[in-house]
């Protein structure tokens, strides 16, 4: 039995025990009535009958009324001290009942009431005596009930439990050899409400495999939903269990977060499969643009260049950049001399050392190019020119190819700095600011070394953690993910063109704060990484959040929906309520309903003697049922407002895609927290698995 087991075990007693409280009251109210009438059966055997007082029979019917409704004030109570109502699901208290048997035990301390009671009872030596033996007979026959009902609702419950957890069980072992994450433990919460379709039973895991995993998860809840802990930190340590060969890339904006993913990583990769790089002592290096083709960066660039009504906007930003990239790559390595000269006025422009320009990393010299002025640009395209010459006698169609793309270049990029110094002036403020960081310091240390780790190793079961912490490098958080997002795309696209990619290793993406650093150009890639064996697992606060970070609510739309997988978390914003609506769809509600009315009426009877008045009423009474089907929203208030988030575990919405189709539901998930050593997420934890030796 697992923590979460006994957990949940034991709120089945307390629910169990809480509710056969009335049951059990009623069998011993109506027991000890026994015990009261016992004079009188013995009395009766004697053919001497006794006679019960009025005030006895208010007293001994009221305390069986407040006995077999106990409930009734210990659940008032219990709620509020802040006892979740969950521990009252089985009960149903009467509340009139006892009200009723209250105002009975004042009234059988009142003598005028007592003898109006008296008055009213035609056989004095019968009437109180049958009334207690009926009330008692009930009381121990509704009792016996209750227990029996108890005990067969504990019965079912066992055994559709054991029951559950074989089939989890089972599941989980089918899946040996391939990424399996979990999607929570069912509350069976859907299937209570008639869902027509996915509504798993209660107790169930949600379980998926690579293939599911492969179309995307992603986690949305507000800050504090527990959606880190218990999503994306889980689904790193659930696929490297899983699948000894996965690699994974994991992108972290705050700092902190990073020993906890080491924390979860150590258990299944070495120190040399394990690398982490940013910025600071202990960190490893990486450059971000090696392996891109010079329109990835372009294009990379371009997804956080702001765009205005000039036609060079709409469609020119790649290419240019291309074109810059393309240089770079052409002439590296260099070392550019820039000569003194001098203006049409004499005034002498110096030249030297002080303008000597390496053509090296790619952003830093980006950088520098395009905050080149035409002299100096010049000087670059006079070195290129010189360099073909200088290897045409060597090989004359490398020189040739290397004159018409220096020429191809001039021409886009000359053209555009001297001839529209507003546009060029415009491109330039654009630009510059996402790749200032790379010019100098420890950004460009850190994420521009050649000599660094090369992004592929994931495809080699290596796992990275890409540490940028947006507190302290805001403007290089966005430039980094998105050259990376663009490396990315690259991979996929070879390994979906590769004729072996149903056997290629599975790669782990976890994207933390998505919303901080998505952007327009993402939308195709998740679309392009979904088929190449990439399982990602992304965390945003919400669907708006998205939205606004892109600008376009269609490109946050088209983005979520490249995920099939989605855990919703506590949220109060519509657009992800709506969100989830529409994907649980609705649910078939069965409303019955009861009227009952008292009509009067009063007539003249022409017959009638003047002492009877001449007149006569009557009464009437009708009562009607109804029921009716309605189709309402599976998810309403209710159902979010059940959702929370403690220590050790959190509620959510879970829609999954598995291999036996769509499942929905309310679902508990665990907490995987290394700083906090809570582990409750781990497959073992949902009676799955047991490892031996592996903890956080």
């Amino acid at each position: 039995m697992t923590a979460y087991h006994i957990r949940e075990s034991q709120g089945r007693i307390v629910a169990l025990c809480v509710a056969v409280v009335d049951p059990f009251a009623f069998v011993v109210a109506g027991l000890w009535l026994a015990l009261q009438l016992r004079p009188i059966a013995e009395s009766w055997m004697q053919h001497h009958p006794l006679h019960y007082l009025a005030w006895a029979v208010a007293l001994y019917a009221g305390i069986v009324l407040i006995v077999a409704n106990a409930m009734v004030p210990l659940s008032l109570l219990a709620r509020g001290l802040g006892i979740s109502k969950e521990v009252f699901r089985d009960v149903r208290p009467r509340h009139v009942a006892f009200w009723i048997g209250i105002a009975l035990v004042v009234l059988s301390h009142d003598v005028h009431a007592t003898q109006w009671i008296e008055r009213q009872d035609p056989l004095p030596d019968y009437t109180g005596t049958a009334i207690l033996t009926i009330i008692g007979s009930m009381a121990i026959f509704f009792g016996a009930c209750g227990l029996g009902r108890a005990a067969w609702n504990a019965a079912t419950t066992a055994t559709t439990s054991s029951l559950c957890q074989a089939k989890n069980r089972s599941r989980w072992f089918n899946r040996a050899g391939q990424i399996t994450l979990c999607g929570g433990i069912a509350k069976g919460v859907f299937r209570h409400r008639n869902l027509a379709n996915g509504a798993p039973r209660k107790g169930e895991v949600l379980l998926y495999g690579e293939r599911s995993a492969n179309r995307g998860t992603l986690a949305i809840g507000a800050p504090g939903s527990s959606k880190t802990r218990c999503k994306l930190y889980p689904d790193l340590y659930w696929g490297l269990l899983t699948s000894p060969r996965a690699g994974a890339l994991i992108f972290v904006t705050k700092r902190r977060a990073t020993n906890d993913f080491l924390a979860i990583t150590r258990p299944f990769r070495t120190e040399t499969q394990t690398h982490v790089v940013g910025i600071g002592e202990g960190r490893a290096t990486m450059d971000i643009t090696a392996g891109m083709t010079h329109e990835a960066i372009g294009d990379a660039i371009q997804d956080g260049i702001g765009q205005s009504q000039s036609d060079f906007w709409k469609h020119g930003p790649s290419e240019f950049v291309e074109g810059l990239v393309e240089l770079i790559q052409a002439l590296a390595p260099a070392m550019i001399h820039v000569a003194a000269a001098t203006d049409k006025d004499g005034t002498v422009e110096p030249g030297g050392e002080a303008y000597d320009l390496e053509i090296g990393d790619t952003l830093p010299t980006l950088l520098r190019l395009i905050s080149l002025d035409d002299r100096r640009l010049d000087a670059v395209f006079g070195y290129g020119f010189d360099r073909a010459t200088g290897i045409a006698s060597k090989n004359s169609a490398k020189a040739e190819d290397l004159r018409a793309l220096l020429y191809g270049i001039r021409e886009r990029l000359v053209p555009l700095l001297q001839r529209d110094a507003k546009l060029g002036e415009e491109f330039r403020q654009s630009v510059l600011p996402q790749i200032q960081p790379f010019g100098r310091g420890s950004v460009r240390d850190a994420f521009c070394d050649h000599a660094g780790i090369d992004l592929s190793l994931i495809e080699h079961g290596h796992v990275i953690i890409l540490e940028i912490d947006e507190t302290e490098h805001p403007r290089a958080v966005g430039t980094i993910v998105r050259m990376v997002f663009r490396r990315i795309a690259q991979m996929a696209r070879q390994r979906t063109a590769s004729h072996r990619v149903g056997s290629l290793d599975p790669i782990l993406l976890i994207c933390d704060e998505y919303t901080n650093y998505a952007a327009l150009g993402h939308a195709q890639i998740w679309n392009t990484i979904r088929e190449s064996n990439f399982c990602a697992t992304v965390g945003i606060t919400s669907v708006s959040a998205l939205a606004e970070q892109l600008g376009k609510a269609s490109t946050a739309n088209s983005i979520v929906g490249n995920f099939a997988n989605k855990i919703f978390f506590e949220s109060d914003d519509k657009t992800t309520r709506d969100l989830a609506n529409e994907l649980v769809g609705k649910t078939t509600v069965i409303r019955r309903g009861a009227s009952e009315g008292t009509s009067k009426t009063r007539g003249t009877s022409a017959n009638a003697s003047i002492s009877g008045g001449g007149s006569h009423q009557s009464r009437g009474t009708t009562r009607s049922e109804s029921t009716s089907e309605q189709r309402e929203d599976a998810l309403d208030g209710s159902v979010w407002r059940s959702l929370y988030a403690e220590k050790g575990h959190a509620t959510a919405i879970a829609f999954v895609r598995t291999e036996e189709g769509t499942t929905t539901d309310v679902v508990t998930l665990g907490v995987l927290d290394p700083a906090e050593q809570i582990a409750t997420a781990l497959p073992e934890a949902y009676g799955l698995y047991q490892r031996p030796g592996v903890s956080c």
